[in-house]
């Protein structure tokens, strides 16, 4: 998979998004985010990623949805009865569809700069680059989403001359020199699952002078790029909290929707924020720490079935722009890990009118 034909893909992807919104064209949503260790003064790990991603949401008024629509709205539980139906989205609940489209690449490099090859208890070099096509269902008390992504490690991925660039122009910091021992190439197929549900009870302090809110989240990805599933929760406490909920680093197939309130956006122009969460992840498989799944590679690595998370930042909103700085505190993630890792993820996201 060369980078062309990523390009091409998300090109056409964008274009049938596009064909796909309705004639009303609301804002686009852009969204740029930048996770970085060096942003905590280290240099390992999962070293950088970046991201961009675009959303634009469907009429409401759209009556004709399509079969993957429906299947995402069965999937969140619509009309549902019985005890489990408190967490589902209600057939009476107003419900609103969005199609999305984004560019990841990310990086992971051992300790030692100088290593050919990832030492003993240090993780091996890899890199990932991918697209990904997006399908979101909202109500003003949860949202939903499914995303396809294809990708590619290895050379294709472009890990070693972004960072080579990055260290060369602007961090000045040492070049890597064993990139040639990184995860080989391996086309990526996956599938990602996300949904994300308002606390509700934090409503009470909607008319407060300093209000909070927040919410529950699960997940899954399958596929051979990663296999896992998550469970985590983030709050927020500020001045005229945003409407839409904060994905504060890089996450695959999760956009920024407006969640909380509809009318919100006309109540207030700025806001100032902080927030913290945390998230635990059941992992099974791994492609930058256990290696292609269709070609024999040892990594020397194998990763931990269950990984955790902590993180904390702050934001702020000026009309129609966003942005979040945040810290990601994350437990061991491979048999044999010296040392957790922390990183910082810059966040910035932006309605577009065309």
């Amino acid at each position: 998979c060369t980078m062309p034909r990523l390009i091409s893909f998300f090109l056409i992807s964008l274009i049938t998004t596009a064909l796909c919104s309705a004639a009303t064209e609301p804002a686009w949503q852009a969204m740029l985010q930048w996770d970085n260790d060096l942003l905590t003064g280290s240099d390992r790990d999962y070293t950088n990623g970046a991201r961009i991603a675009l959303l634009k949401n469907l009429d409401p008024d759209q009556s004709s949805h399509n079969w993957l629509q429906d299947s995402l709205h069965k999937l969140s539980g619509a009309d549902a009865e019985g005890p489990l139906g408190a967490l589902r989205i209600r057939s009476n609940e107003p419900r609103f569809y969005a199609w999305g489209v984004e560019l990841t690449q990310l990086m992971f490099t051992p300790e030692d700069p100088a290593a050919l090859s990832a030492p003993a208890g240090q993780r091996p070099y890899a890199g990932w680059l991918g697209i990904g096509s997006s399908l979101h269902v909202k109500t003003a008390n949860s949202a939903t989403s499914a995303t396809f992504t294809l990708g590619t490690t290895g050379k294709n991925s472009f890990g070693q001359e972004a960072q080579d660039w990055v260290h060369t122009n602007i961090s000045g910091s040492p070049i890597f020199q064993g990139w040639d021992s990184q995860v080989p190439g391996e086309m990526t197929l996956n599938l990602h699952l996300d949904h994300k549900r308002r606390i509700q009870f934090l409503d009470a302090t909607h008319d407060w002078i300093i209000q909070m809110n927040g919410y529950h989240e699960w997940g899954a990805e399958l596929g051979n790029f990663h296999t896992n599933a998550y469970l985590g929760s983030l709050v927020r406490l500020g001045y005229q909290l945003p409407d839409t909920y904060g994905i504060p680093r890089v996450q695959i197939g999760s956009h920024g929707h407006a969640l909380f309130s509809q009318e919100e956006s006309e109540r207030a122009r700025f806001s100032i924020f902080a927030f913290a969460g945390a998230r635990a992840t059941a992992v099974a498989q791994d492609i930058t720490l256990d290696g292609p799944v269709f070609r024999d590679f040892d990594t020397g690595t194998q990763s931990k079935p269950f990984v955790g998370e902590l993180l904390f930042g702050f934001g702020l909103r000026w009309a129609y722009y966003e942005l979040s700085l945040s810290r990601t505190h994350r437990s061991d993630e491979f048999k044999g890990q010296t040392e957790n890792q922390s990183f910082g993820s810059v966040m910035l996201r932006a309605n577009i009118p065309f």
